[in-house]
């Protein structure tokens, strides 16, 4: 286990909020984390939980998941290793304001609650490194919110598209997402999806295989993402 862990914060010492911390504080984390595992489906917590913990996806995918008026949940955003999540509820002492469910076999690091509360009572001097993490997960909420007001069908998907290409783990070469999935990301449904999907196929973007997506030519997809996209063929 102690191999198994030493293995995962060198995963997430490579990228994302981690990995931007100072040697020392990263010491100091590592002392409190736990690896855990998470089947598909499996919540890491639920809307309204107290708070429980601060986690760090190590591989596997997340989906970060929040209730509608109307009751029902969607998902609004893919996590990829690297990503880290929890953190509001901790200093806030509220509720958790979203659900976050594995998406497939997952591996996390946990930095449980008590331990990261006793952590910055007795080094204040933490508080900034999970201000920066408030700050990042913030500014990733905000652009999500601005891909979705992409007037165009393919636009929208485009963008998407090119957020989870730039967020993909070192040397993956397709995106791991189903087209359901990516569906539900992008507020459209599935036949819409399908069929924008196929278009960026035919003109040769992207290559679709089984719950995964190969972006093939990246500066076509920012064209369309700035609305830039070629009449469908005739017939």
């Amino acid at each position: 286990m102690t191999e198994d862990l030493s293995a995962a914060l060198a995963v997430v010492a490579e990228r994302g909020w981690f990995a931007g911390r100072s040697p020392e504080h990263r010491a100091a984390l590592a002392k409190l984390v736990r690896l855990r595992r998470y089947n598909p489906g499996e919540a890491l917590y639920h809307y309204g939980d107290p708070p429980n913990g601060l986690f760090g996806l190590v591989s596997g995918a997340l989906d970060i998941v929040v209730p509608r008026s109307d009751g029902l949940e969607v998902t609004i955003h893919r996590a990829e290793p690297g990503f880290w999540v929890g953190e509001l509820a901790i200093f806030t002492n509220k509720t958790r304001r979203v659900s976050v469910f594995a998406a497939m076999p997952t591996q996390t690091l946990h930095i449980p609650y008590t331990a990261l509360r006793q952590l910055v009572r007795d080094e204040p001097r933490f508080y900034e490194d999970f201000y920066e993490l408030v700050e990042a997960n913030f500014g990733n909420a905000l652009q999500l919110l601005a891909n979705l007001t992409t007037p165009t069908s393919v636009g929208r998907v485009a963008s998407r598209l090119l957020l989870h290409d730039a967020l993909k783990p070192a040397g993956a070469s397709a995106l791991q997402i189903s087209q359901a999935k990516l569906a539900e990301l992008v507020a459209l449904s599935l036949p819409t999806l399908q069929r924008v999907m196929r278009r960026l196929q035919q003109k040769g973007l992207i290559e679709l295989g089984y719950g995964q997506i190969r972006i093939v030519d990246r500066q076509g997809l920012v064209a369309l993402s700035t609305g830039d996209f070629p009449p469908a063929d005739p017939g």
